[in-house]
């Protein structure tokens, strides 16, 4: 059974309609931009929206993060767009009475094209002010695992944790029997010997196959 990344979005962002109607209510400006056609990228009336689909950046933001995806200008994207996610975008624009621009997704870095050339996009439509209406989903869902693999290229600390706790893990495991009379001893310096290897072996593989964490890649349109 995968992991429905919509859903997952969804729950972490649940009270976020609310916050953005209440920035709405504190700007009358913006406001009148969305009730009414501006040039920068249309007017989506209040009433074509649906308030728990609208989400804050931080929430898109740590969901890229977790699972290793980008949130990119649809105009980036390089895979397939299905009939149901571009019947959506026309309900929009009807709804807006002209064309909507400003659709950015987010999918794993290999449906976009890159500078250089599992699979689970999300159409989203930018309102301003760091929030974002989710359009359509669709694909599959992802493996339930790919969050627990990508959490040590989350970033350097997260990778650094993750260093640590493995070697603590297998020198913990370690049954006694195998350490002597010592065992207490010899297993603290069998740990600090496996963190030796295991940074080694991660700084040596870990970071030519990926060059960059994921907290920095997740609105970049570049390769890792």
């Amino acid at each position: 059974m995968g992991t429905d990344l919509e859903h997952v979005l969804l729950e972490r962002s649940a009270r976020d309609g609310a916050a953005w109607e209440a920035w709405l209510a504190e700007d009358t400006a913006q406001r009148a931009k969305l009730e009414l056609p501006f040039q920068r990228q249309g007017a989506l009336p209040l009433s074509a929206m649906n308030r728990d689909r609208i989400l804050h950046e931080r929430h898109l933001e740590s969901l890229c993060v977790d699972y290793r995806l980008r949130f990119l200008d649809a105009n980036h994207f390089a895979g397939h767009i299905p009939y149901e996610a571009v019947s959506a975008m026309e309900r929009l624009d009807a709804a807006a009475g002209e064309r909507l621009n400003g659709y950015k997704i987010v999918a794993p870095a290999s449906m976009f094209r890159l500078s250089y050339q599992d699979k689970d996009p999300m159409l989203l439509l930018d309102l301003g002010n760091k929030y974002y209406y989710l359009v359509h989903k669709w694909g599959g869902e992802v493996n339930p695992l790919r969050r627990l693999l990508m959490y040590p290229l989350r970033s350097f600390p997260s990778m650094l944790r993750s260093v640590v706790g493995f070697c603590a893990l297998v020198a913990a495991l370690v049954p006694e029997a195998w350490l002597g009379e010592h065992a207490g001893f010899v297993r603290i310096i069998f740990f600090f010997y496996l963190l030796f290897a295991t940074s080694a072996m991660t700084a040596l593989y870990g970071f030519s196959r990926a060059k960059n964490f994921s907290e920095n890649l997740w609105t970049s349109r570049y390769d890792d």
